[in-house]
């Protein structure tokens, strides 16, 4: 009776299979089509126009500097650290991505561009080199929340505003 009931239940199987993988295979074969791809296409296009351009709003962070300890060693990108260079380290921003930093306690603001990753203790988001520390106030205190407005490709010509928010104290690369 087990072989009985395996033959039955393997001949029902392969009628299913019969029956309904045609149906399946329109289904995906319509998956890549023409029609489809070109209203995703469509959809990519609009998004793109409809997005709105990176803001330019400052975020705060909490930030410290390198020691001297650095100076003369590899940064992440292969670049030997300077610490009188306006450089800075941060976690997942892009390499040779430049940022406005502003410590509002001073008012001081300082232009640097990422070029390590860091910092690695915990709650601080942002590493200065050395000299932009010192621009920024931050050698006595060692770490402190600082403005940070990040420059993307798209707003090189950094509006008046962010500028303002320390012009005549930016110190830049």
């Amino acid at each position: 009776m087990k072989k009985f009931t395996k033959k039955i239940l393997v001949t029902f199987l392969s009628f299913q299979i019969l029956l309904i993988g045609p149906v399946i295979a329109d289904s995906v074969a319509g998956i890549g089509s023409e029609e489809i791809s070109q209203d995703q296409t469509a959809l990519v296009i609009d998004s793109l126009h409809t997005q709105e351009p990176p803001g330019v709003e400052p975020e705060t962070m909490v930030a410290s500097y390198y020691a001297k300890y650095f100076h003369g060693r590899r940064t992440a990108n292969g670049e030997i650290y300077d610490h009188y260079a306006m450089t800075c380290a941060h976690k997942t921003l892009p390499f040779d991505t430049k940022l406005i930093v502003r410590n509002p306690k001073t008012g001081k603001s300082v232009e640097v561009r990422v070029n390590d990753r860091g910092p690695f203790p915990k709650g601080r988001d942002i590493d200065l080199s050395y000299a932009a520390a010192k621009a920024l106030g931050l050698i006595r205190p060692g770490v402190a929340p600082v403005e940070v407005v990040i420059i993307h490709p798209e707003n090189e010509h950094v509006p008046e505003y962010v500028r303002e928010f320390s012009q005549d104290q930016l110190v830049s690369n």
